[in-house]
């Protein structure tokens, strides 16, 4: 053992001193609507002064996590380590019940929601830009709550017209809401109605072909639908503009500064835009399902979400059982047909598209390491620019809400992320494909953007986002290593799953020694095993990858299902080996 770690302390003088030598469709809109997102363009891939610096906005989705959790967060792990905002959900006060969905169905624009008090939704957002990360509501300007049983049917136009009572105590019933501040209260005639029935909706769009009478949606052909039965409101009329102006106002107010837009398809672009628009949003992107866009939704809303990419990432890393097709994903540059990067946001997950068990085709945490590694890969891809990563919690059925709310309870109150030591209790990282049943199925927090790697690579990200892509000769099938620029390198090797089996079996790990790379001498820390950012001055790394001259790998290997990423802006800072001989001298 002395005598390997004698080779090892000469391979890194020698790199040493070899790096210290290397050192239209037209549609009617207001024009004064889109002067902000059509003078600034939303989160813009390049910038700063000259318009010339890179960027990598990396968001992260902290689902149905709680105002005071996802403060701290903010604080502890999101700033520190990078992020640049987190997406929160509805906050608006919703119906009662313990589904996931129920957040997406407002009885009110009050602010006090399943996850928190309105008092401690202004505190978590004053606490995370004071960290650095920015905060996204996903807003909803569609719809309201189907009503309860007891207002179903109801014909009166009185106080007991609104027999059904929210979250925090509003009452609603049959096409109207009492609201909570008193400038959100709605009758039937605010929403979209049968002349002289205001009780009963036009139309209702649902699956299973999400289609009004044409052949696509882009057309807002249902915009006068009730999506889901959710009563929609007439946003066409001045005093609903006005209760979604000023819910919107307090929003901006309070620090947010980023939204996602719910239900877009079915909203009337120029409508929407004039209650957005009188404020200039950092970034603003839309709910959207892989329809061909039009070119007037991202002109006057903001950024489509293109739920496609994941699909191909996915079925490039895990479903696909021919080898020889893995460098394919190289050529990757979007998602959806007609959405080009510019326009688009990247989500690696998304709570619509989950199911109760595990599906290898479907990316969620209950695939384990093979989703790890495809969450990797999202955040080393150099050719996208906005990615947004998701962290939720585990589920039985795709029905459940938080752990602590449970199917079947009216009321009920989320178990907190930090336990009382003050530690996240999330699932660990995963090391098998997919993850056991047991581990699967159990209800607790995932928080899969506290996965060992993500961390590390949001550094690798800012660094190399951007570069143009080679691939890097290598042999051995289900190998694959691509570099950006002349300063970032990706290796990774294809997982194998038990329950899937692609006849190729285990792979096994990748030894890069000799692998010719191109990058300057030294000892990289390979960024993808870090539990957190790579500290400044660090002299070590979970993983290290060490280049010699000539850009060729000494010592340095990809663990099966994994993905390593190193930059030389990760390149480790020197041990002092003769102060470490000097003192085990003296010890001696």
């Amino acid at each position: 053992d002395e005598g390997k770690e004698g080779d090892r302390e000469e391979e890194e003088e020698e790199v040493e001193m070899e790096e210290e030598r290397d050192d239209d469709q037209e549609v009617t809109v207001n024009p004064h609507a889109s002067v902000f997102s059509e003078l600034c363009m939303y989160q813009e891939g390049t910038g700063g002064r000259g318009g010339e610096d890179r960027r990598a906005p990396v968001f992260v989705k902290l689902w149905e996590w709680n105002y005071v959790d996802i403060a701290r967060e903010c604080r502890e792990y999101l700033g520190p380590n990078g992020f640049d905002a987190v997406q929160v959900s509805p906050v608006t006060e919703h119906k009662r019940g313990s589904q996931w969905w129920t957040k997406y169905q407002p009885v009110s624009f009050g602010l006090s929601s399943r996850s928190g008090t309105a008092e401690e939704f202004r505190e978590m957002v004053a606490e995370c830009r004071a960290a650095g990360v920015q905060v996204i509501v996903d807003i909803i300007l569609n719809h309201i709550a189907t009503p309860c049983q007891a207002a179903r049917g109801h014909p009166g136009d009185n106080e007991s017209a609104t027999p059904c009572m929210g979250w925090n105590g509003s009452t609603y019933g049959k096409r109207r809401i009492s609201g909570a501040r008193g400038w959100d209260a709605a009758r039937p005639e605010l929403f979209r109605h049968n002349p002289g029935h205001p009780l009963s909706g036009i139309c209702t769009v649902g699956a299973p072909s999400y289609l009004c009478g044409s052949l696509v949606t882009t057309d807002c052909s249902c915009c006068k639908c009730d999506l889901y039965g959710l009563p929609d409101w007439n946003t066409e009329l001045q005093e609903v503009q006005e209760i979604h102006y000023k819910h919107v106002e307090e929003l901006y107010d309070l620090g947010v500064t980023m939204l996602r837009v719910d239900a877009a398809l079915y909203e009337d672009v120029g409508q929407t835009s004039r209650v957005l628009n009188r404020f200039p949003w950092d970034y603003v992107y839309m709910e959207w399902w892989g329809e061909y866009p039009v070119g007037i939704h991202d002109k006057y809303i903001g950024n489509y979400r293109d739920v496609a990419f994941t699909w191909k990432v996915t079925n490039a890393l895990a479903s696909e059982a021919n080898l020889t097709k893995l460098p394919k994903i190289l050529s990757l540059s979007h998602g959806v047909f007609g959405i080009d990067d510019d326009s688009a946001i990247y989500p690696i997950a998304y709570h619509d598209k989950r199911t109760d068990e595990a599906v290898q085709s479907i990316a969620t945490y209950k695939n384990g390491l093979e989703y790890h590694q495809q969450q990797k890969f999202f955040l080393a891809w150099p050719k996208t620019t906005r990615i947004l990563l998701w962290s939720g919690f585990s589920w039985s059925s795709t029905s459940q809400g938080p752990p602590g709310c449970e199917l079947g309870q009216e009321l009920c109150t989320p178990d907190p992320v930090f336990n009382k030591a003050g530690k996240a209790a999330c699932m660990p990282t995963p090391t098998s494909s997919p993850l056991p049943e047991k581990e699967a199925q159990k209800r607790q927090w995932v928080c899969e953007h506290r996965w060992t790697g993500v961390a590390g690579l949001i550094g690798f990200r800012k660094a190399c986002r951007g570069l143009p892509v080679a691939q890097v000769p290598s042999t051995g099938e289900g190998h694959l290593a691509f570099k950006a620029g002349e300063k970032c390198l990706v290796a990774l090797v294809k997982g194998t799953n038990d329950r899937w089996p692609q006849g190729y079996g285990h792979l096994g790990n990748w030894s890069l020694h000799g692998l010719s790379v191109g990058l300057p001498p030294g000892r990289y820390c390979d960024v993808a095993s870090l539990p957190t950012r790579l500290a400044k001055g660090a002299t070590s790394c979970p993983r290290e990858v060490v280049i010699g001259s000539q850009g060729v790998v000494k010592s340095g290997s990809v663990l099966e299902g994994d993905l390593l990423a190193i930059h030389v802006g990760a390149r480790l800072h020197h041990r002092n080996h003769h102060h470490d001989r000097r003192l085990r001298g003296a010890a001696a």
